[in-house]
């Protein structure tokens, strides 16, 4: 006979599975099968079990893929002695849980070039993608682009509309190249959308006192980061580059008879 642990969890998962039919007729069916010998319920639950599982990997994927990120990177894959001062894998593991995502709160991931920054964000955007949220992945230059164009074919409010709804939006390279003062007016407004609406993760390599030079007047960059550090997490990633670190390592190891 079943037990009424295993009749609620195969009940959970035929509802996640929208299978209805069965979920109606299994205890009838489990019934006959016990009578006969067999252990029905045991056989059905690991069948559902592996559906299940199945059907959430391919979930996942497919967030992954609409999230267009350039590279998949993982929080398993960081070396945790390379990351900057102040910055844990117990704090990143933290953040992946999602919590900022319920109040709409930002992840903001300041420092020079090379300390991780990119990969850490790309990280917790793929974790949200893992726990099933719409994620959309851009680097400041592609969104300007896309806004500009948007705007030029008469469909920026329509842009915005959409881009307000996406559960997480990551935003890469914020100060890598300039934006011009039009660009920037347009970031400003796709950032307004999502205000208290929607979370954002931004990797910067400038300080905030520099973003001036990102928002072409202080006024405006002075607007756009009350926004974005709002209710935000400021991971500060200031530090030695892991790359030249890295090479400078190969350099030794060839050059060592």
């Amino acid at each position: 006979m079943t037990t009424l642990a295993q009749d609620s969890r195969i009940a959970l998962l035929l509802k996640e599975l929208h299978l209805p039919t069965i979920r109606r007729t299994y205890p009838r069916i489990a019934k006959e099968a016990a009578s006969a010998g067999g252990d029905f319920a045991a056989f059905l639950q690991m069948l559902l079990e592996e559906e299940t599982q199945e059907r959430r990997s391919r979930r996942v994927q497919r967030r992954i893929k609409e999230a267009r990120f350039r590279q998949v990177k993982l929080l398993s894959e960081l070396d945790p002695t390379a990351l900057p001062k102040g910055i844990t894998l117990d704090l990143l593991q933290e953040l992946a849980g999602g919590n900022y995502l319920k109040d709409a709160s930002n992840i903001i991931a300041v420092g020079n070039s090379g300390t991780g920054k990119t990969h850490v964000c790309t990280a917790l955007a793929v974790e949200a993608c893992k726990q099933d949220r719409r994620v959309r992945s851009f680097t400041a230059t592609e969104l300007v682009s896309e806004l500009e164009a948007a705007q030029e074919d008469h469909q920026l409010h329509r842009y915005l509309a959409r881009f307000a709804k996406w559960e997480l939006v990551y935003v890469d390279e914020l100060g890598y190249l300039p934006i011009t003062e039009h660009g920037a007016d347009l970031l400003f407004q796709a950032f307004s959308e999502r205000h208290e609406r929607g979370s954002v993760i931004v990797n910067t390599n400038l300080p905030f006192s520099d973003w001036g030079q990102v928002f072409q007047t202080e006024r405006l960059a002075v607007a756009m980061l009350d926004r974005i550090t709002h209710r935000a997490t400021i991971l500060e990633m200031n530090g030695e580059s892991y790359r030249l670190k890295a090479a400078s390592k190969r350099k030794g190891k060839a050059g060592t008879p």
